[in-house]
């Protein structure tokens, strides 16, 4: 037994002078070096999709002839949100990189059949980790390309002011499901702009706002309307929930010419169960016909503005 410790030992030594020297000396923190384990955590790229993962390893005493190792998940990030990275002038998407349950099982699950059947049962962090890159390039969002502001373009992260004068007002869009006036006195809810998504040239970007009523809905999307990129984008789809006085709720959407976005839109705000919630997705067309994915990068622009500005209650 003591020989095969012994033999454990010392592969896990060169399996971790093999790891800093493939990822470097500064991604690779060892926390812990006891008779009956290695501990470290790893900073890895993941270089198809353009992000990092933080993964904690735990090598009992008996791997690699015995067990496998086991790992933690810490975190993950994504490399094109680094600022250091970004050039100014530019748009940068961002894209969520979640592991769901799901995926965590599916990871789990290769490390013990790469360990078991591909090196029977020796070091295998190393192929494991470069099999993560081709798992995740398959199930995270792909990276996004930079979109160029244009000169006169107003910064997305910037919240549309709360008093602006409104007799200046011109949409062009057809809307007779609210009709109601506004005035110039009437101050307009804060208006959130999530991060654009954008595939194949085509560019999708939500605003979020808190509304109780359909005056404010209107008189949130009027100053949307101020903007004339946003006026002459392909679509605006709108969709909001609020609940009235009696209690019940009153929801509506509008398309915009994009069918059935604006009650996939709203369905969205039913199973996300937010309320005195109005979303607007603008689109650009970049040229292309994306199919049924346009709907999930409405949805999806949707989704990550509402929870990047806190509309979502966990």
């Amino acid at each position: 037994m003591s020989t095969c410790c012994d033999e454990n030992k010392q592969r896990q030594q060169d399996e971790l002078v093999a790891l800093k020297a493939i990822f470097g000396d500064s991604s690779i923190e060892q926390n812990s070096d006891s008779s009956d384990h290695i501990s470290f955590l790893i900073h890895t790229p993941l270089d198809t999709t353009e992000a990092h993962v933080d993964l904690q390893f735990h090598l009992p005493i008996t791997y690699p002839s015995n067990d496998p190792p086991l790992f933690e998940w810490i975190r993950a990030s994504d490399d094109r949100a680094d600022p250091v990275k970004r050039e100014p002038g530019f748009i940068y998407p961002s894209r969520q990189l979640v592991l769901s349950a799901t995926m965590l099982s599916d990871i789990e699950a290769e490390l013990h059949r790469m360990w078991k059947e591909d090196t029977c049962q020796d070091v295998v962090i190393f192929a494991w980790i470069s099999w993560l890159d081709s798992y995740f390039s398959e199930h995270w969002p792909q990276p996004l390309n930079p979109i160029p502001l244009p000169k006169d373009k107003v910064d997305t992260s910037q919240e549309l002011s709360s008093t602006t004068n409104l007799d200046t007002i011109n949409t062009n869009r057809s809307n007779d499901k609210m009709t109601e006036n506004v005035s110039n006195t009437d101050k307009v809810p804060f208006i959130y702009t999530g991060a654009p998504l954008e595939m194949k040239k085509s560019v999708f970007v939500a605003h979020v706002a808190r509304v109780r009523s359909a005056k404010e809905v209107q008189l949130v999307l009027d100053t949307l309307m101020q903007d004339k990129k946003i006026a002459q984008a392909t679509h605006n789809i709108l969709a909001y929930r609020i609940r009235i006085d009696t209690g019940s709720i009153s929801q509506d959407n509008d398309d915009d010419g994009e069918t059935a976005a604006g009650k996939r839109l709203g369905h969205l705000l039913q199973l996300l169960d937010v309320v005195d919630i109005m979303v607007v997705v603008t689109r650009w067309y970049g040229g292309v016909h994306l199919g049924p994915d346009r709907f999930k990068l409405i949805n999806n622009a949707a989704r990550q503005a509402l929870e990047s500005g806190g509309f979502i209650n966990n």
